[in-house]
């Protein structure tokens, strides 16, 4: 038997959690207006902090954007065209914020943009960077930087690989040791 767990509004594929458990959440809010399709990335904690006071639940589940405009989309437009998603949650508010610039970020979401020009993604800023650049990373740098990275994870699996192989020789020669 599945237990439907009362997340409000909001949509998350992931098991069932408790909120108590965790700081907040990472949020995709897609309009899937056929005129004029957008997204957001935002963040929510699940509790309230007060200097001084006890932790007080948020209103998480009825929560749809701290930005004015998306608030005036939903209620201008019908609200069965948005859907809320929980993409990630996170225990600590240090994470919960680089999370929400890292997924911001990677999906270039103030120049992101469709064919016709229009911007994907209604966010108008990332962290403290409140404009939108007139300039972008470009594709072969894009491509330059995911070779950085590929080559930082083969370091990586180079490095465990020599550990792993480190353990196994100690290993053996505990066995070793052990027979004589």
């Amino acid at each position: 038997m599945t237990i439907k767990q009362d997340l409000g509004h909001w949509n998350y594929s992931g098991p069932p959690f408790n909120p108590d458990d965790y700081f907040g959440f990472i949020y995709l809010i897609t309009c899937s207006c056929p005129d004029d399709p957008k997204r957001y990335i935002g963040r929510k904690q699940f509790h309230m902090y007060r200097k001084g006071k006890d932790r007080v639940i948020s209103n998480w589940k009825k929560y749809t954007s701290s930005s004015k405009h998306i608030n005036k989309m939903i209620t201008d437009l019908d609200s069965d065209l948005f859907t809320f998603e929980i993409l990630q949650l996170f225990e600590t508010r240090g994470g919960l914020s680089a999370g929400e610039v890292k997924v911001q970020w990677d999906l270039d979401v103030l120049t992101e943009k469709y064919p016709d020009g229009t911007p994907v993604f209604l966010n108008r800023q990332i962290g403290a960077i409140k404009f939108i650049p007139k300039e972008e990373v470009n594709h072969d740098t894009r491509q330059r930087l995911e070779r950085i990275s590929s080559g930082i994870r083969e370091e990586w699996e180079d490095k465990k690989a020599i550990e792993d192989g480190e353990e196994e020789e100690v290993t053996t020669e505990e066995k070793v040791d052990k027979e004589s």
